[in-house]
C-alpha cells in the first residue's frame, strides 16, 4: 500500500466521478479553491493498493498561531462532509478484504500526518463511511453527526403524503399565491442575506466568503442559486443547492419576514424538482442543529448518520476552541455541523 500526492486534475476527477461516494466538495477544482481560499495547503492523497488507486483523501494544512492544523474540510466552507473517498470496487470485497485494506489505508494516512506532526486534526467522513475503529485505536476521537436524506426513487404521492398535515395545508395554500421559482448564479441576495444575519457582534465571522462563493458558483454549474418571488417580484426565499450525484439543499438563509411560507414551499419545490430530474436522494442539511431539526423533520426525512474525528495535542487545545466557535457560528446560519 502506498500513499502519493495526486498532481493531475483529470486523474483525481475521474476517481471521483466513478465512486459512489463522491460529492462535488472532493473535485479537483473545488478542493483548489477551498485551499485558495482558506488559504491553507491542499495535500490531495491517493492509496494504492498495488497499481489501483483504492482511496482518495483531501486534507488541507494550515499553520495558525504558530500552531500547526490539518483539516478535512477546513472550517468557513459550509463544507458537511469530505474525507475519503473509497473504489467503487471496496463495497463489493469481502470482510476480511475489506479490514486489511482500511488497516493499511489509516496506517499511510497515519505515515503522512506524522511528517507534518499536526497540533490538531479534524476529519468529517461522508455518510455511508462508517467504519471508522482505526482512528480510535489511534487514540482519535469521534462524534456522530447527522444528516437529513429523502429518498428520491418513491412516488411524489407517497413522499407527499408523509409530509406534515400541517406542512401540506400551507404548502397548498402557496401552491395558489402565484410564487415563481427561478435557478441562476447570482449570489448578491444570497450572501446579503447571509451577510446581514452576521451584522450581530456575536457573530462576527461570516460562513462563507462572497468571492469564495462566486469562484465555486463560476466554477461549478452543478451549483444553482434558487430563488423564490411573489406577485409583485419580491423576494420570499433563497437558497444554494448542490446538484451532483444526489440534490443537496446545501445554504440557506434566515427567514424572510412576509406573508408566505416561503422556506417550506421553496424546499418542496426542490424536492419536485430533483425527483423530476432522477436524483435519487435528496440531502437537507441540518439535523445537528435543535432549531433547525423540527421544521426539517416536517418533511419526514431519513435520519443519515455520519462521523468526525478529531485529535489533538497539548498545543492543539486552542485550535479546538476556534474550531467550535467557528462551527457554531455556521450552525446558527446554515444549519451545518
Amino acid at each position: 500500500m502506498t500513499a502519493i500526492r495526486v498532481e493531475e486534475r483529470d486523474t483525481w476527477d475521474t476517481f471521483i466521478d466513478e465512486s459512489p461516494s463522491g460529492l462535488l466538495f472532493h473535485r479537483w477544482d473545488y478542493l483548489h479553491l477551498t485551499a485558495n481560499h482558506t488559504k491553507s495547503t491542499l495535500l490531495p492523497y491517493a492509496i494504492y493498493n498495488g497499481d489501483e488507486p483504492l482511496c482518495l483523501f483531501p486534507l488541507f494544512w494550515k499553520r495558525m498561531h504558530g500552531i500547526s492544523t490539518v483539516f478535512s474540510p477546513p472550517p468557513l466552507t459550509v463544507i458537511p462532509h469530505l474525507g475519503c473517498v473509497m473504489s467503487g470496487k471496496f463495497d463489493s470485497l469481502k470482510r476480511s478484504k475489506k479490514e486489511s485494506l482500511l488497516a493499511l489505508i489509516a496506517g499511510d494516512i497515519r505515515r503522512e500526518l506524522d511528517e507534518i506532526s499536526p497540533n490538531y486534526l479534524s476529519v468529517s467522513f461522508v455518510p455511508g463511511f462508517d467504519d471508522i475503529r482505526h482512528y480510535l485505536w489511534d487514540q482519535c476521537d469521534a462524534r456522530v453527526r447527522y444528516t437529513y436524506t429523502i429518498d428520491l426513487t418513491r412516488p411524489i404521492e407517497e413522499i407527499w403524503n408523509d409530509l406534515h398535515y400541517k406542512l401540506r395545508n400551507k404548502l397548498k395554500k402557496e401552491a395558489k399565491a402565484g410564487l415563481r421559482l427561478e435557478r441562476s448564479r447570482d449570489v448578491s441576495t444570497l450572501h446579503a442575506l447571509i451577510a446581514d444575519r452576521y451584522r450581530d457582534p456575536s457573530l462576527d465571522i461570516p460562513p462563507i466568503k462572497r468571492d469564495y462563493l462566486e469562484d465555486l458558483v463560476h466554477a461549478y454549474p452543478e451549483i444553482g442559486i434558487y430563488t423564490l418571488y411573489d406577485a409583485e417580484d419580491e423576494v420570499v426565499a433563497v437558497v444554494a443547492a448542490q446538484e451532483y450525484r444526489r440534490f443537496l439543499l446545501w445554504i440557506g438563509t434566515p427567514r424572510i419576514e412576509n406573508a408566505h411560507a416561503g422556506n417550506e414551499y421553496l424546499q418542496w419545490l426542490l424536492i419536485e424538482r430533483a425527483r423530476a430530474e432522477g436524483y435519487r436522494t435528496f440531502e437537507n442539511m441540518g439535523a445537528n442543529n435543535p432549531d433547525l431539526a423540527f421544521f426539517k423533520s416536517k418533511f419526514n426525512p431519513d435520519l443519515t448518520m455520519y462521523f468526525e474525528i478529531e485529535k489533538k495535542d497539548g498545543l492543539g487545545a486552542f485550535s479546538e476552541w476556534a474550531y467550535r466557535s467557528f462551527v457554531k457560528r455556521l450552525m446558527m446560519a446554515t444549519g451545518r455541523v
